[in-house]
C-alpha cells in the first residue's frame, strides 16, 4: 500500500485514519503499476473519432498546405513588379490567364505580369505575392497596382503550417473540435484510438435510478453515475453505466467481481457510507498484487477515496466518495489524471492553471489540499461558490476550482489564488 503521509481523524467509524497527498498518490500509483499499460486499441473512422484518444502519435504524410495558396481575392504577382506602388503612383502589369478554384494553373507568370486569383487559389509559378483586389483595377488587358507588396504577402506557403512527417498529435491526445480539422486536412480517414473498457457502478441502498419518478422517502436518484460518466466522456474516456448495486455484502461482492472481470477500469460511485466503504476496502484488499494502494487522499472534499489494482491482469478499481460534489472533485482532480497516466498521454491534467485575485475572503485551513467551485467576474476576479460536499447544482454555475494548497490558510480578498479552469 502507498506510504501514508498525513494522519487525519475521521468521525465516521474511524475508516480513513491516514491519507496520502494527491500528487504523491498519483506518482506512486504510476510507479507501482508501471504505467502506461499496453491498452487495447481499435480503429475508427474520422467521423466517429471525436471524443476519443489517439492510441498512436499522428504524423502528417505530406506537407500542408500541399501547394502555395492565396489568402485574399486579388492578383498574383512577383513582388518586385509591385515595389513602390501607391495610389498616387500606381504601376501597371499585363494581365495573364486566371487561376480557377480547385485547379492547378497551366501557365507560368513572368515579370511584368499579373493574374486574377481567388482566396484559396493555387499560385502559379513565378508569383510570390498577392495584391488584394481593393488595391487594383483592371482595364484593357492591364492591371493597375496601387499598393506594393512584399514576397509572401497574402500567401501561405507549401508546408508552411504542417511539414511532411511532423507530429500533429502525440499518443493519448484527445480528438475534439480543436484537433479534428487538422486530421481531416491530412486525410486521416481512420484513426487508432484507445479502447479501454470503463464501467461505472453506483452503490447504496438509498440510490434509485434517475428515471424513477416517485422515489420513496429516504431515497435519492442516482447522480454520481451520470456525473462521472459525463466527465469521463468529455475528456476522451467513454464509460458504460452499469446500474446500481445493493449494500448487501454478498450481492455487493458478486457484482464487484463480475463487473471487474468484464472491464479494465471499474469505478464505484457512491461508496462513502460506512457499510459500502467497508465492503470496498475488504474487496480491494483481496485483489492480487498490489491490491489496495490508496486508502484516503488528503483533499477536501473527497478524502474517502480508495484505489486498488490487479497489476498482472491489468485491472484498476476506484471507489469515489458518495457526496456529489466530493465525487466530482475526486473524479476531476484524481481519476482523470490517473487515466491519462494509464494510457501514457503527454497531457497530465485536464484543466488550465492560472492565478486570479479573489473577489472576497475565502476561509481555508492548513492540512488538506482544498478545492472550491468558483465563477469568474467581469472585473477579472474570481469568486468561490458556497457549497457543501452534498450539493448537486453548484457545478452548473462554476467554471472551475480554486485550489488552496495544504500549507495555506484563509485567503483574503484581492490576494491571488490558484484557479483550475475547465477546458
Amino acid at each position: 500500500m502507498l506510504k501514508r503521509i498525513r494522519k487525519v481523524a475521521d468521525p465516521m467509524a474511524g475508516f480513513v485514519k491516514e491519507v496520502a497527498p494527491r500528487e504523491a498518490a498519483l506518482d506512486e500509483i504510476e510507479k507501482r503499476l508501471a504505467f502506461p499499460w499496453n491498452c487495447k486499441k481499435t480503429e475508427v473512422a474520422l467521423r466517429g473519432a471525436a471524443g476519443r484518444r489517439c492510441a498512436e502519435a499522428v504524423t502528417s504524410p505530406a506537407p500542408y498546405p500541399p501547394f502555395r495558396r492565396s489568402l485574399r481575392d486579388g492578383y498574383a504577382v512577383n513582388h518586385m513588379d509591385a515595389a513602390g506602388a501607391t495610389p498616387g503612383t500606381p504601376l501597371f502589369l499585363s494581365k495573364k490567364g486566371e487561376v480557377k478554384m480547385g485547379e492547378a494553373p497551366g501557365f507560368t507568370l513572368s515579370l511584368g505580369e499579373a493574374c486574377p486569383i481567388p482566396t484559396g487559389g493555387m499560385l502559379p509559378d513565378g508569383a510570390d505575392a498577392v495584391v488584394m483586389l481593393e488595391d487594383t483595377s483592371e482595364a484593357g488587358g492591364w492591371v493597375e497596382i496601387r499598393r506594393g507588396v512584399q514576397g509572401g504577402e497574402n500567401v501561405i506557403g507549401k508546408g508552411e503550417e504542417v511539414a511532411e512527417g511532423e507530429e500533429l498529435l502525440p499518443a493519448g491526445s484527445l480528438v475534439d473540435f480543436r484537433t479534428v480539422s487538422v486530421l481531416a486536412a491530412i486525410g486521416a480517414a481512420k484513426l487508432p484510438v484507445h479502447d479501454i473498457k470503463i464501467s461505472i457502478l453506483s452503490t447504496g441502498d438509498e440510490i434509485v435510478p434517475a428515471e424513477e419518478q416517485n422515489p420513496p422517502l429516504g431515497a435519492v436518484r442516482d447522480v454520481n453515475g451520470w456525473s462521472v460518466g459525463a466527465l469521463l466522456s468529455r475528456f476522451g474516456f467513454p464509460a458504460e453505466y452499469r446500474g446500481i448495486v445493493s449494500d448487501d455484502g454478498a450481492e455487493f461482492e458478486r457484482r464487484f467481481r463480475c463487473e471487474l472481470a468484464a472491464c479494465d477500469v471499474l469505478i464505484l460511485s457512491g461508496g462513502s457510507s460506512v457499510g459500502v466503504r467497508d465492503h470496498c476496502s475488504r474487496l480491494f484488499e483481496s485483489l492480487p498484487e498490489p491490491g489496495l494502494l490508496v486508502r484516503g487522499i488528503n483533499i477536501a472534499p473527497g478524502k474517502p477515496t480508495l484505489i486498488a489494482a490487479d497489476a498482472a491482469a491489468r485491472k484498476l478499481a476506484v471507489s469515489l466518495p458518495g457526496h456529489p460534489l466530493s465525487c466530482f472533485t475526486v473524479g476531476f482532480t484524481v481519476l482523470l489524471p490517473l487515466l491519462l497516466r494509464l494510457i501514457g498521454a503527454d497531457e497530465r491534467e485536464c484543466w488550465t492553471r492560472t492565478l486570479m485575485p479573489l473577489a472576497c475572503d475565502l476561509a481555508a485551513r492548513t492540512g488538506p489540499e482544498e478545492f472550491f467551485p468558483c465563477s469568474l467576474n467581469a472585473d477579472g476576479t474570481v469568486s468561490p461558490l458556497a457549497a457543501k460536499s452534498g450539493y448537486i447544482s453548484i457545478l452548473s454555475g462554476a467554471c472551475g476550482f480554486i485550489r488552496i494548497p495544504e500549507d495555506r490558510e484563509t485567503a483574503r480578498a484581492g490576494e491571488y489564488a490558484e484557479v483550475w479552469l475547465w477546458r
